[in-house]
Formats: C-alpha cells, sequence, structure tokens
C-alpha cells in the first residue's frame, strides 16, 4: 500500500475528508457547550446537596437517544456506548463539585 499524496487523491475524496474534518470540529464545539451547561448544572446539585447522577433520567435519556438514532439510520448500541460516556464524564465533574464543597465545610 503505497502513501498518499495529494497528487494522487481524488478530489472528491479531498472535499469529502476537508467536510469530515469540518464536522468534527462542530462536534468539538458541541461537547464544549455541553460541559459548560453540565459543569453549571454540577454546581447546582451541589450547592443544593442534590446527588451526582439520576439513575431514572439518566435511563429514560439513553432509551430516547437509542430510538433517535435508530430512525437517523445509526447504529443504537454505539450512540448508547457514546452517550453512556459522556454521561460517565458528566458524574465525574459533578462528583468533584461535591467533593470540593464538602471540602469548604
Amino acid at each position: 500500500m503505497q502513501a498518499e499524496t495529494t497528487s494522487t487523491v481524488p478530489q472528491e475524496l479531498l472535499q469529502l475528508r476537508a467536510s469530515i474534518d469540518s464536522i468534527d470540529e462542530e462536534i468539538l464545539s458541541a461537547l464544549a457547550r455541553r460541559f459548560e451547561i453540565t459543569n453549571k448544572v454540577g454546581q447546582l446539585k451541589a450547592s443544593h446537596g442534590l446527588e451526582s447522577v439520576d439513575p431514572v433520567r439518566e435511563q429514560d435519556k439513553l432509551v430516547r437517544l437509542r430510538q433517535s438514532a435508530e430512525q437517523k439510520g445509526l447504529n443504537s448500541r454505539f450512540v448508547h456506548e457514546l452517550f453512556q460516556q459522556l454521561f460517565n464524564e458528566v458524574v465525574k465533574n459533578h462528583r468533584s463539585f461535591l467533593q470540593k464543597r464538602d471540602s469548604n465545610h
């Protein structure tokens, strides 16, 4: 297999790759916005002494996301696992807010 050079790659492929790169940046921007909001949620939960995780909401959300993924022709298992990872990271962040709150009291 030979290495690709710009002169050997079809223009259409380069354009598609540029589109993918742009979408990847959109995904990262959306993730940054999502974590900005979930951090506010975590701080609010910590200030009110609420649990870091709401398992009922989380499961309801995962069901809705799987259904939405199926409607969009996406692999619902992949989407479930992806969002479970996101939720795990959010809960970890929320717990750090609770720990900060507890260490300040």
